[in-house]
């Protein structure tokens, strides 16, 4: 077919297009639009402990990779107390100046930091699509304003479905405080499953209020990645450099150091291969499990569960790092010294020895006794994630568009009838470097059922970015890909 002509269903859309467009220019109403975020990818301090969660800060993450998964499982654990979104006033370019004094006669400093949100969630990961989103949308044709833009930072600890309550509550103070009755929402990673959940008629139910939603690189139904930490740690990501080091730190490094982080952050347990996602797991004998019993698989309590029982070889490692360390300060000084003087004795007093064994016994049973706490913790979060992919099931919008990004070398398989160091399956090409692209895609066929030809025209519903990396996947390109549906989602009836 020529590209300059149309066909029968691309001629009712435009219609339908051109038809909305004059009803919207006539309206004048403003759109304002919100940006909701990845997981870890919210500015928060953790105020039980007066602890900062700060991407942006290179000094805070390499202080949480220094910590003790036993530690940092502690001060990230949801079950020690609630995270307060930061509202720091943030930098901003000059391009932005006329826009800040034309909407804010006030001329608060904070304006965006603090009035838009932006200081909640990430500048290095997303200050470059929030600004691409300002200036095309309330700057040139549009008046400053017109499509005030927001930022959503959230707890990404807690489950999707909290994250979507507080998203649903935000949605509805920015309608009252612009005196409208819609907005859109742009979305990264993670984010894509809250607003789904915000959206969906079981979840929060703000479908009405959203005109239409533009994801990029969802994980609709998981990544593999989420499930090789749990049971190989996070060899990969150290491999990478200086910066996957201080990743893999922050998350634990080792299998059981993931484990213990990720029993107390329930969001993150969601974002692995849920119960539709078939192919990706193979068992020691060859066979693949299927997609229906994968969270079975999960919660097995054997070695390829995410809640294992402690090999003998991982808890004497543990004991090591102090794991199995009384709470209490003299108990611990008094076993500490015991072992230290049975060392250097080489056990030639046995009365002493045997006070050195009891002292063993018991570190040992309080390292078994936190292991299983841990395990009992992640059960419930692995549970709840089955519960939502179950609610979800392959929703999304009716006005929904679908960026996601191939062209990296991504795990899209794990199998266990390889040699250990090579059941995590690469392949090049296969996703975003953590998405693979069989997940992004999850929800394109039910993206394109629900506009049922009545998108616009010659823009595309579900599109491949290209080889863009997951977490710095904002580059200008994408940026205008996300404008350009905007722009077409604006102008629909």
């Amino acid at each position: 077919m020529a590209e300059d002509q149309l066909t029968v269903r691309e001629i009712e859309a435009a219609r339908i297009f051109e038809q909305g467009k004059e009803n919207t220019l006539r309206s004048g109403k403003p759109l304002p639009i919100v940006f909701v975020p990845g997981v870890m990818g919210s500015r928060m301090r953790l105020v039980a402990h007066n602890e900062l969660w700060d991407p942006d800060s290179k000094k805070n993450l390499i202080g949480w990779s220094m910590r003790s998964a036993e530690r940092a499982a502690e001060l990230l654990s949801v079950h020690t107390g609630m995270a307060e979104i930061l509202s720091d006033p943030i930098a901003w370019d000059k391009d932005l100046e006329k826009i800040w004094r034309a909407v804010d006669p006030n001329g608060d400093r904070g304006f965006y930091g603090r009035q838009r949100g932006w200081g909640g969630v990430s500048q290095g990961y997303y200050y470059e699509i929030l600004k691409a989103l300002e200036l095309a949308f309330n700057s040139g044709a549009y008046a400053p304003g017109e499509h005030p833009v927001y930022a959503f930072g959230y707890d990404w600890r807690r489950t999707v479905s909290n994250g979507a309550t507080l998203l649903a509550r935000r949605i509805r103070h920015v309608l009252d405080k612009h005196g409208v009755d819609k907005v859109v929402l742009v979305t990264h990673s993670m984010g894509g499953l809250v607003a789904r959940y915000a959206c969906a008629p079981a979840g929060c139910g703000v479908a009405n209020l959203v005109k239409g939603v533009v994801h990029v690189v969802q994980p609709c139904n998981g990544a593999v990645v989420a499930y090789r930490r749990f049971v190989e740690g996070l060899g990969n990501e150290k491999a990478t450099g200086l910066e996957g080091k201080i990743f893999a730190g922050i998350l634990g490094g080792t299998w059981w150091g993931y484990t213990m982080i990720m029993s107390g952050t329930e969001g993150p347990l969601q974002l692995m291969p849920n119960q539709v996602y078939e192919g990706w797991l193979t068992g020691p004998s060859g066979q693949v499990v299927p997609a229906a019993e994968v969270y079975g698989q999960y919660l097995d309590g054997g070695p390829r569960s995410v809640v294992p029982e402690l090999p003998v070889a991982d808890l004497q490692t543990l004991l090591e790092e102090r794991f199995g360390d009384s709470p209490d300060a003299l108990t611990r000084a008094s076993e500490a010294r015991l072992i230290q003087l049975d060392d250097e004795w080489n056990g030639r007093f046995p009365e002493f020895h045997e006070m050195r064994l009891r002292a063993d016994r018991a570190r040992a049973a309080r390292a078994l006794g936190r292991w299983d706490a841990y395990r009992a913790t992640l059960r419930s979060g692995v549970a709840c994630a089955q519960a939502l992919h179950r609610m979800l099931a392959g929703y999304a919008h009716p006005r929904t568009f679908m960026l996601y990004a191939a062209g990296m070398p991504t795990e899209t398989a794990y199998r266990w009838d390889l040699p250990s160091g090579r059941r995590a399956v690469p392949v090049a090409g296969g996703g975003d470097g953590t998405v693979p692209i069989v997940s992004a895609q999850g929800l394109d066929a039910g993206v394109s059922g629900q506009w049922a030809g009545a998108g616009p025209p010659r823009l595309a519903l579900a599109e491949d970015v290209g080889a863009h990396e997951h977490s710095t996947c904002f580059v200008p390109d994408v940026n205008q890909r996300v404008v350009r549906r905007i722009q077409a989602l604006r102008l629909l009836p």
